[in-house]
């Protein structure tokens, strides 16, 4: 018997996912990640965190399923895209690795804006984006980017724990934005000038690979340490948003997804590789697809805050049913959940979060609903500029990430939205992963083909036209009271 196993590197934990070859979930195990803010608006992670991560996930599966462990064939890896891991001559990491939700590049951005580099790259310059974060690190840690020999990116470099390699895939070299976007996904190439632009060159960076191509196998010590079979396929992967497509069922040029993660994601595939900036343009798991995609900074991780401060750090669960018994609009209370800035559709570092409207009335359901609420109405902007931008409003939206596992956020979001939204039974990027480690290890395999066949609907949202509006009702109060406290409106 062969199991395939799938690696997610997300922002708040490591997820390992283990799947037989009928695309049957076996095993899942998590384990948690913590970021570091040394100043205002920066979010920073050290790499060896991931590695002990990865370490104590594999530990756990091999206690827990041995004999399924001693059987692992292949193994893929997935993660954030944006987020650049300096080594030197040595292989040694530089400094902490900085994350897609760091804010501090904000001011060379807009420089890049101003220089039309999204006329090549596909995409517009913003603070998430790795080039924006070196010109920061050149012009802050000069000495730092002068002892650069290499750059990986995190899954990738986590995947080199294991197998030694140095290599990376498009989806990456479009996330860094150090790549011409067409360059990129057809010739495996990077951009030398705009490598330049940051003090490095071409020899700095790890040659772009399909996301299914072989990365190698374990190297001895990684072998020993670990317990797996030395003879374990390892693939290349994927950032997280190609990979989860896999999780979305039959596949079509039409499929569009929203992810409640650390970060919201809403993504829209596409045949036409047209940019639409700011929108995202990514490279798709579907062959000669594309997709486009915005999201914001802070989606589940929002709750956990307000859960932490203000809810007596209650579970996921328990703030599910509080938020439930509160009426809808929260009893006027509002919360903007701009704890780290905002990216789409707003692109504003200078964003905080706020939460209005409270009385001596106000109790802890309408908190935990107005949490709920202020995102729900955050991916309702990011959705109604989307569909704007792209002149395409999809009716039906394919839910991916841990939130996903929330019936009452579900149905809130497909009323607030007004979208039919899908759930199956797997919706973390790790099971998604893992179906590409299986579809990698068969070599011609039909990606769509297995998402097909793995995919099992779970639940079906569909949105109350009333529900709906007396949302669209609190959504302009939202976008009222943002700008009513000087925040900038789009």
């Amino acid at each position: 018997m062969s199991y395939f196993l799938g690696i997610d590197l997300g922002a708040s934990s490591l997820k390992a996912s283990v799947i037989d070859v009928e695309a049957s979930l076996v095993a899942s195990v998590t384990q948690g990640l913590v970021s570091h803010a040394p100043a205002a608006l920066q979010v920073e992670q050290n790499p060896a965190d991931w590695r002990a991560a990865l370490f104590q996930a594999l530990a756990r599966l091999r206690q827990e399923q041995a004999d399924v462990f001693a059987q692992i064939s292949s193994i893929s890896f997935s993660g954030g895209a944006h987020i650049g891991v300096l080594q030197d001559a040595h292989g040694e990491v530089l400094r902490p690795a900085i994350m897609w939700s760091d804010q501090r590049a904000s001011q060379q951005a807009e420089t890049l804006q101003s220089e039309n580099i999204e006329a090549s790259t596909g995409n517009r310059p913003n603070p998430t984006w790795t080039l924006a974060q070196l010109l920061w690190l050149r012009e802050h840690e000069p000495e730092t980017m002068q002892r650069v020999a290499r750059i990986s990116f995190a899954k990738d470099w986590l995947r080199s724990q294991l197998t030694g390699d140095w290599q990376t895939d498009a989806s990456e070299a479009v996330g860094a934005m150090l790549a011409d976007y067409r360059a990129a996904t057809q010739a495996q190439q990077w951009d030398p000038g705009l490598l330049e632009r940051v003090g490095l060159s071409v020899a700095h960076m790890p040659p772009i690979v399909d996301m299914r191509a072989s990365a190698g196998t374990l190297t001895p010590g990684a072998a020993q340490a670990t317990g797996l079979p030395a003879s374990v396929s390892v693939y290349q992967g994927a950032i997280d948003t190609s990979v989860e497509w896999l999780c979305c069922g039959a596949l079509d040029g039409t499929t569009a997804s929203l992810k409640l993660a650390s970060a919201g994601v809403l993504a829209f595939t596409t045949a036409d590789d047209t940019p639409h900036p700011p929108v995202s343009l990514y490279p798709h798991i579907l062959p000669a697809h594309h997709y486009h995609a915005a999201g914001m900074n802070n989606c589940a991780s929002a709750l956990q805050w307000v859960r932490q401060l203000y809810l007596g750090d209650m579970s996921p669960s328990d703030m599910d049913q509080l938020a439930a018994s509160a009426p809808l609009g929260s009893d006027g209370v509002v919360f903007y959940p701009y704890l780290n800035g905002e990216r789409a559709p707003l692109w504003d570092a200078s964003l905080t979060a706020t939460l209005q409207g409270l009385t001596r009335a106000t109790d802890q359901a309408c908190i935990a609903r107005a949490a709920y609420e202020g995102v729900g109405h955050a991916l309702r902007e990011i959705f109604d500029d989307m569909a704007h931008r792209l002149a395409t409003r999809p009716d039906c939206l394919h839910l991916l990430g841990g939130g996903a596992q929330s019936p009452f956020w579900a149905q809130m979001l497909a009323d607030m939205l007004g979208v039919t939204i899908k759930c199956g039974q797997q919706t973390d990027c790790s099971f998604a992963t893992a179906l590409l480690a299986l579809c990698a290890h068969r070599g011609d395999a039909d990606m769509v083909k297995i998402a097909g066949a793995a995919y099992r609907p779970e639940r079906i949202f569909t949105p109350d036209k009333f529900t709906f509006s007396d949302y669209a009702t609190t959504y302009l109060g939202f976008l009222a009271g943002r700008i009513g406290v000087g925040e900038k409106s789009i």
